[in-house]
């Protein structure tokens, strides 16, 4: 029998916020992870094993950035296939929440701000761009 390709669920968050007319999404600036570290990255983490989508994400949103994210609040903006980290990330955005973002997690987390979404900062993970650009012009699915 042919063995089945498996992937990691991920949930990333594209919080977004309009400021002076422009709209803005909040990164992390990523530490002592092993993975992306120095890099802007959109929070999140992995689905747990037997978890919804749009819980996980209420979760993460919890434990990584202080903050109150309800489920029906949260729309899949993006699908993007990674298959170099065998994971499929659900990009959800929202910008309805409560709480003031604040660092959860600061042995992982540098920094979080703000910046416009059409302006990134060198230093955003290329997989983050692309699925920022590809939202933004509205392609649903992308792969890596």
């Amino acid at each position: 029998m042919e063995e089945r390709y498996c992937a990691r669920l991920v949930t990333d968050l594209m919080l977004t916020r309009e400021n002076n007319g422009k709209v803005e999404v909040l990164l992390a600036l990523r530490k002592n992870t092993g993975y992306g570290d120095g890099e802007y990255e959109l929070p999140g983490g992995h689905v747990d094993a037997g978890e919804d989508l749009m819980h996980a994400m209420a979760r993460e949103a919890k434990e990584e950035l202080l903050i109150d994210v309800r489920e029906e609040d949260l729309k899949i903006a993006h699908i993007l296939h990674h298959y170099t980290g065998d994971r499929v990330n659900f990009i959800l955005t929202t910008n309805v929440y409560d709480g003031f973002p604040s660092i959860g997690e600061p042995d992982k987390c540098e920094k979080l701000e703000w910046f416009d979404i059409k302006e990134l900062p060198s230093n955003t993970a290329m997989k983050v761009r692309k699925s920022i650009e590809e939202i933004n012009t509205g392609i649903f699915y992308s792969n890596l």
